[in-house]
This record gives structure tokens, C-alpha cells and sequence, in this order.
């Protein structure tokens, strides 16, 4: 191993917990021991990722203490709370998104999902693990398919905008940039659907705020078409036809509604109306990921995604376009951190030289990891960095950042 994978592997190690489910203990990592100390699912798809590389074993026992977990319609939580005692009133988050109830039931998992990065990971570890979990894992994928695309349009939907895994991104509030409003922009939405139970038929009939979202899709797709492969791999010919099926649609979907020609960009379309937004953060460059892009927009997204006024930035990806009167190369009140509204983070990072690799761009995914190891090597694993300059914000000895090693 090279030195940076040696501390890549000793972060995973040092963020290591084990949790009780029903008799069995189980072993998994969380993003960072402070910031962070419950299991989150893409979270974990990124560490079974990186752990696949050094210790299948490893890898497989991350995920399957996120199976664990799934619910008999398929639906897996977006965090599992293994430690109890780290469940509080402050952050209000812990309930707002579970169905826990303040002073008698603390909640062991939330009510959302979050993008679907299993199959990648799954696939990334391999047999005799992608046979073991293929029904599971397929559950999941149909979850989606049959609860989250109210308008049967293909594109399944978000109810909140952490289901986005870009939090408190601009592309969640266009109208205000006050901490006041992104705060309780965001909160509200969550509240609405508290009371609403989380009942998804209900939340999709009488609220505004849910989201066909550009990144949650293109992660969904290109999950699909992981999962067809595994299921080929295992003689599941019929399952393998379905996936493929539901991620061309996928595909299609994005294409035909989400796809801004004069922008040269993708933008998600909210609400029942299912207005576009069209704020440029990264989101908007993440359909380069899909292997069956057509050539011309691949070409668009990279022509974008490298315009150094933008989003090449001295160290790239900025996570919202650097001209955006919303771009904040950081952002703190409040003692909170409004993430995903400039700085770089490295799982965007991985999935963007995924996609240029996958289309052709050697030079420019070569780039683009080069400076991601500089980061890694100047500030450590961190959550985030500061696009223009490259420090560190955000938490520290963060888990996804070491996808470094994986580019």
C-alpha cells in the first residue's frame, strides 16, 4: 500500500463502531467521530467502497450493518442510530426526521433515504457478498421505483432535502440566502412531513416541497445499471432486465425534462408543478456519471464542469458556481455550517472522474484527481475544502474523503 492508502485505512479503522441489532453486533464507520457518530448510508457505501480495495470482509460487514436495517417494503434509512446515547433533543434533526417521540421513544433510524449508492459498492466488493445481498439489495431499488415517482415519469423524488445528500445546498432555497431562511426552509419541510407521518402519498398530494432531483436520479440510475450487472453475474436475467429497463427510462427522463440546452446544464424540477430551478451547483454536472449520456451533452457538462470562472476552480469542484451571488467558499451562523454552498467535497469529486473517465476525458479526470490528492495531502481528510484556496472546513478525518484513493 501506498502512504496515503495507509491513511486512508487507518481513518476507516479509527472511525470503526460496532452496534447490537437483535442478538447480532455488527461493525461500520461513521463519517467522524465527533461531527458525525451515527451510521449514514451513502456515508457507508463510500467506506465500503474504499474498504473494498483492502479488506473485502470489511467491506461487506459495512453494508451489512446497513441492510440490517431494511424495512419489509425495502426501504433502508438514511441513519441508523447505533449509539443511543448520542441521540439528543439539540440537534432538533435527531427527530424531526424519525419517527421518534422527545422523552419517551428515542428513534434508532430515520424516516428518509438517501442517494443509492448500494449497488456500486456492492458490486465493488464482489462475490461471494453481491449473491448474498442481491435480494435485498433489489428491494431497495424497487422501493424506489414504486413509492418515489408519484407522476410515473421515471424520476423518483426527494421529501426533504437531506434525502439529496447536498443539505443546505442554494438549490434548496433560491429565494433567500439569510440563515434565517435556509434554516427554516429546510426544517419546515421536514416538520410538514413529521406531521403527515411520513406517509409518502400523502406528502406527494398535499405539499410543495418535494423535489425530482438531478443527483438523487443519476445515482439511482447508475445504481440501476449496477445492479443488472450483478444480477447477470448471478443468473437473474429478469431482474437484470428490469434494471436496465428502469435506468434507460432514468436516463430518458433527465434528458427530456431535466436537460437546459441553452445552460448546458441539468436542474431539478420541484414541487407539483415541478418548476425548474436553475441555480448552478454541482448537482448540475452529475449526469456525466451516466455511461449512456449522449456524446454531444457529455461534451456540454465537460465544457461547464471546466470553465475556470465557474466550477474549475484553483482546486476543483467548486459545489456551486463560483459566479452564483449564493457561492460561499464557507458558511457559518450560528455555530451551524451551511454546507453545499461552494466548497469541494471529495464524493462529487469521485463520481465526476467516474463520469469523465467513463466518456473519454483521461486528461481532465487525471487533473481533477491530482489536485483532489493535493488536498488530501495539504488538509488532511476532510469533509470539505475551500475551492479557491484549498483549505480545510467543514469536520475533520471525515470518511468519504478517502475516496482519494479511489480515483
Amino acid at each position: 500500500m501506498s502512504g496515503l492508502d495507509e491513511r486512508a485505512v487507518a481513518l476507516l479503522e479509527a472511525n470503526t463502531r460496532t452496534g447490537e441489532k437483535d442478538g447480532v453486533r455488527y461493525r461500520f464507520t461513521v463519517p467522524a467521530a465527533h461531527a458525525y457518530p451515527f451510521q449514514w448510508f451513502w456515508d457507508s457505501c463510500f467506506h465500503a467502497i474504499v474498504w473494498s480495495r483492502f479488506d473485502r470482509e470489511r467491506a461487506a460487514d459495512e453494508l451489512r450493518a446497513l441492510l440490517t436495517w431494511q424495512a419489509d417494503d425495502g426501504f433502508i434509512p438514511h441513519v441508523v442510530f447505533w449509539d443511543q446515547s448520542r441521540v439528543r433533543l439539540q440537534p432538533v434533526w435527531h427527530y424531526l426526521e424519525s419517527r421518534g417521540i422527545p422523552f419517551l421513544r428515542k428513534p434508532r433510524t430515520s424516516a428518509y433515504v438517501q442517494p443509492p449508492v448500494l449497488a456500486q459498492a456492492v458490486e465493488r466488493i464482489g462475490p461471494p457478498f453481491s449473491a448474498e445481498t442481491l435480494s435485498t439489495v433489489a428491494r431497495f431499488y424497487r422501493y424506489l421505483a414504486r413509492e418515489r415517482d408519484p407522476d410515473g415519469d421515471g424520476l423518483v423524488s426527494i421529501v426533504a432535502q437531506f434525502e439529496s445528500g447536498l443539505d443546505y445546498s442554494p438549490l434548496y432555497n433560491e429565494s433567500g440566502t439569510t440563515p434565517f431562511s435556509i434554516y427554516f426552509r429546510a426544517r419546515g419541510g421536514e416538520l410538514r412531513n413529521r406531521l403527515l407521518a411520513f406517509d409518502l402519498p400523502r406528502i406527494f398530494a398535499t405539499t410543495n416541497h418535494h423535489q425530482e432531483d438531478v443527483l438523487f436520479n443519476v445515482v439511482y440510475a447508475d445504481g440501476l445499471r449496477a445492479l443488472a450487472r450483478i444480477a447477470r453475474s448471478v443468473d437473474g436475467s429478469e431482474l437484470a432486465g428490469w434494471a436496465d429497463r428502469t435506468a434507460a427510462r432514468v436516463t430518458q427522463a433527465l434528458l427530456e425534462r431535466c436537460w437546459d440546452e441553452r445552460a448546458g446544464l441539468f436542474f431539478n424540477l420541484y414541487g407539483k408543478r415541478e418548476r425548474r430551478l436553475t441555480g448552478r451547483t454541482i448537482a448540475s454536472l452529475l449526469p456525466l456519471l451516466l455511461a449512456d449520456l449522449p456524446r454531444e451533452i457529455a461534451a456540454r457538462l465537460v465544457e461547464r464542469l471546466t470553465d475556470r470562472r465557474t466550477f474549475w476552480t484553483p482546486f476543483p469542484v467548486a459545489s456551486v458556481a463560483r459566479d452564483e451571488p449564493s457561492f460561499r467558499r464557507d458558511h457559518r451562523v450560528w455555530g451551524i455550517r451551511f454546507i453545499w454552498r461552494g466548497p469541494a467535497s471529495l464524493n462529487t469529486n469521485w463520481f465526476l472522474t467516474t463520469g469523465l473517465r467513463r466518456h473519454g476525458y483521461t486528461a481532465e479526470a487525471d487533473e481533477l484527481a491530482a489536485r483532489s490528492v493535493e488536498l488530501v495531502e495539504r488538509g488532511g481528510f476532510n469533509e470539505f475544502f475551500d475551492p479557491v484556496d484549498g483549505r480545510p472546513v467543514g469536520a475533520p478525518d471525515f470518511g468519504w474523503a478517502t475516496l482519494v484513493v479511489d480515483l
